[in-house]
């Protein structure tokens, strides 16, 4: 194991959890089984009041790769990155949340990808959509083109960012914007732009827990209003230039989030993000659910 390591650079995950433990544990688990073996875990337990903490003392008593970072109360996921963000060695980080799926090529794929191709900072991949029972009810498609994933900042995230692999100087360089509650992946998109381009792999290598009912729909307009703020500060202090199709598509999103009810809002933009398997039955039995 060690004369392998030789010959891979280290890959720092860092994952923010808070009361996680029902998907915790599988989460670790799927880093575990990734076939590149030059990586650390830092998890950062975000003042969990369940039995997080007992799960992360378990793995890391296991495996020596497994660090943990408690935070005695709950600061929030971009502090929490920040911190993990500093105590990482790797050349690469890669963002994990605590209740998805890494598949095994993962980390394999997407640093091999990087050392190839010098002026991408990050690259994230296809993400397929899973629900609380493990179901696979959909699946999220990024572009792979960085001139595309440029763009896409005013449509949509260009990586799903618990799926992304980023060069570490270049993250370390910017961290990310405490004060944003959301939104902290769109900023640190913007910033990234300025040490390279933005891609995603072609193969689907990550599993994304969506669950219905979450805060998602219930905050959606503040939500939005923070991707506007940071959006608009990528225009005006990081040197963004979005095309006619990308202010088209801000203004469309603004009428609808703000002028249809929440839950409409949030059905219909997840409808349209997520390609459905079973999944649109299940958005449409959510909308249609007592307020």
């Amino acid at each position: 194991m060690k004369n392998k390591f030789l010959n891979q650079p280290l890959i720092s995950i860092i994952m923010p959890v808070k009361d996680g433990e029902k998907y915790l544990g599988a989460a670790i688990e799927s880093i575990l089984a990734q076939t590149w073996s030059n990586w650390e875990l830092i998890v950062v337990n975000d003042g969990s009041t369940d039995k997080t903490g007992e799960i992360l003392a378990q793995y890391a008593r296991k495996d020596k790769r497994i660090k943990v970072i408690t935070n005695r109360k709950n600061l929030g996921v971009a502090a929490s990155l920040n911190k993990a963000l500093k105590a990482a060695c790797g050349q690469y980080i890669a963002r994990m949340d605590a209740d998805d799926i890494s598949l095994p090529e993962r980390l394999e794929k997407q640093v091999k990808f990087l050392e190839k191709n010098p002026a991408i900072v990050a690259v994230g991949c296809q993400v397929e959509v899973i629900d609380e029972e493990d179901n696979l009810v959909g699946k999220k498609e990024f572009p792979t083109d960085p001139k595309s994933c440029y763009h896409y900042l005013m449509l949509t995230v260009p990586i799903q960012h618990p799926s992304l692999m980023a060069r570490s100087a270049a993250i370390k360089k910017y961290g990310y914007d405490e004060r944003l509650w959301t939104a902290e992946d769109w900023d640190l998109y913007f910033k990234l732009l300025q040490e390279g381009q933005l891609s995603n792999l072609k193969e689907t290598l990550y599993l994304y827990r969506q669950v219905f009912g979450s805060n998602g729909f219930h905050k959606i307009r503040k939500a939005f209003g923070l991707v506007l703020k940071t959006r608009i500060k990528g225009i005006l202090k990081y040197g963004y230039r979005p095309n006619f199709w990308g202010i088209l598509a801000t203004l469309v999103q603004a009428i609808l989030i703000f002028g249809l009810p929440q839950k409409a809002s949030f059905t219909l933009f997840n409808a349209w993000r997520v390609k459905p398997y079973a999944a649109f039955a299940k958005a449409r039995k959510f909308l249609l659910q007592p307020a």
